[in-house]
């Protein structure tokens, strides 16, 4: 993807400047549908990131959050298995997933070092207002400089601004 270049769906994208035009002023009943698009998935992560850090904190006080880790991997398994059955009609779950990508073994590893973390934080004391604003702040300050450096996206000025406030921010909330 071309830096400056958002997303739409998939093969549209719009440039930066038309970004906040596209897509909080519509017109019609395709650009709606664009709009739509483009937000349920924000709704979605965000509903389900409540959920999971409210459950996360509760799994932590158990004698085994890392049992109760695999019982949650069963069950993100089988509701994988069965999206796939009904937005993929006829097609082939096992030719899909083999031979596994090395990007989805990678997002495995990821996703497990995010539940592992995140459980052994509130397991430590970390309240969930905190602990949560603390990793996601100097998650965005790491994206930030991930896209710069290995996708040659821009950071612009007031991108730094932003570092240096989210730092700010991180070191009140943490006082």
């Amino acid at each position: 993807m071309n830096p400056g270049v958002f997303p739409i769906s998939a093969g549209t994208a719009v440039s930066r400047e038309k970004w906040g035009k596209h897509f909080f002023y519509t017109a019609g009943r395709k650009e709606n549908m664009e709009l739509w698009n483009l937000w349920w998935p924000v709704g979605l992560v965000v509903l389900a990131d409540v959920f999971y850090q409210v459950c996360a904190r509760r799994l932590s006080s158990l004698k085994s959050p890392l049992a109760a880790l695999g019982m949650t991997y069963l069950v993100s398994a089988c509701l994988c298995a069965l999206l796939f059955e009904m937005l993929i009609p006829g097609g082939h779950i096992f030719h899909e997933i083999w031979p596994p990508h090395p990007a989805a073994l990678m997002v495995g590893l990821a996703i497990t070092g995010l539940e592992v973390g995140s459980i052994f934080m509130y397991r430590a004391g970390w309240p969930m207002n905190i602990g949560f604003l603390v990793y996601t702040a100097l998650a965005i300050v790491v994206l930030l400089m991930v896209g710069h450096f290995m996708y040659g996206e821009s950071l612009r000025p007031l991108q730094h601004v932003g570092i240096i406030l989210a730092a700010a921010g991180m070191f009140l909330i943490v006082r």
